[in-house]
């Protein structure tokens, strides 16, 4: 197969919408074959946050690399919030691919409480959201709120065993950083840079939060730089 494939991975406690219009963007690129899974480990099904342990995100890690070892001339990783971790390990595991994403990266532990408490502010304080953007913030703040303690150990657990991945990026890098992200900081981004092992990397900072994907003003920006990357020779 002489297309490329491009791998997009989102994050946890979403159903996707937020990925959309990157995927609609790279899938009318006639040299791409994307593919952007439905669901993964760690993603909202209707009400429920399904059970997920470290073992079922491996599993779809394996099950991704399968993919990967098809006939494509070129394989290229996007990694979103949580999803980020996931594209670490898929980095680090498979050399076939050449080039690296992560948005929003969360490859650290956050500290749940102060999450919360950063998206609440945000959206009490924000007075340019659309109502879409209102009902997406409310919605999530409420599910997350029902999330049983052990299930965001379990992810915890799976964060310590992705991070362990992160010294074996080898492959050409951008790192998009959101300047008002309620979830990852400054910091967390110099301990990525500090830790991959290639020196290849593109760190793009954007004025949007975590959620920058429906922040109308920057989202377009984002996907043009994200194209612009993966076109780059």
């Amino acid at each position: 197969m002489n297309k490329k494939l491009i791998v997009i991975v989102n994050g946890a406690g979403t159903n996707g919408a937020e990925l959309k219009s990157l995927y609609k963007r790279l899938s009318s690129n006639e040299d791409y074959f994307v593919y952007y899974p439905g669901y993964m480990p760690g993603m909202f099904v209707g009400d429920y946050f399904p059970k997920a342990k470290v073992k079922d995100f491996i599993r779809f890690v394996e099950n991704t690399i399968e993919m990967m070892n098809e006939k494509f001339s070129d394989v290229h990783l996007i990694g979103y919030s949580l999803g980020a971790s996931t594209a670490s390990v898929l980095a680090s595991r498979c050399k076939k691919i050449s080039k690296v994403v992560l948005i929003s990266p969360v490859l650290k532990n956050p500290n749940f409480r102060k999450f919360f408490t950063g998206v609440a502010k945000s959206l009490s304080a924000a007075t340019d959201l659309t109502r879409v953007q209102r009902v997406f913030f409310s919605e999530f703040i409420r599910r997350f709120q029902l999330i049983p303690k052990i299930e965001l150990f379990h992810a915890e657990l799976y964060l310590r065993y992705a991070k362990k991945h992160i010294k074996n990026i080898t492959q050409k890098l951008l790192i998009v950083e959101t300047l008002k992200d309620e979830v990852v900081k400054k910091s967390a981004i110099d301990w990525i840079i500090g830790r991959v092992e290639t020196t290849d990397i593109d760190r793009y900072e954007i004025n949007s939060s975590h959620f920058l994907f429906f922040d109308k003003e920057n989202r377009n920006q984002i996907i043009d730089k994200i194209d612009q990357f993966l076109k780059e020779d």
